[in-house]
């Protein structure tokens, strides 16, 4: 484990609930903006007829073509059905 996050870890177990409950805000809110900063980048980079792989929750990896981007998703088609899955998600192949 990261020596940063043995720290958090140590803090965590010392922290009051209001302690740990205003670092959870904290670590939501800084994982909100990551993901929206990805999708953006993401959204430009992607494209229509692009190959794609991304994990299933069920299917496990999945490699496919986008068949079209909306705002926050994707439409991939995988092996003759088609997923609505975040941009987030995707990696171009």
């Amino acid at each position: 484990m990261n020596k940063n996050l043995e720290i958090l870890k140590t803090l965590c177990l010392t922290w009051t609930d209001e302690q740990v409950s205003e670092a959870w805000s904290i670590i939501a809110e800084e994982g909100k903006l990551r993901k929206n900063r990805t999708t953006e980048r993401l959204k430009e980079e992607l494209s229509h007829g692009d190959s794609v792989t991304f994990q299933g929750r069920k299917a496990g990896k999945c490699t496919g073509k986008i068949v079209k981007i909306k705002r926050k998703n994707a439409i991939v088609e995988v092996s003759g059905r088609n997923w609505n899955v975040p941009l987030s998600m995707l990696k171009k192949i």
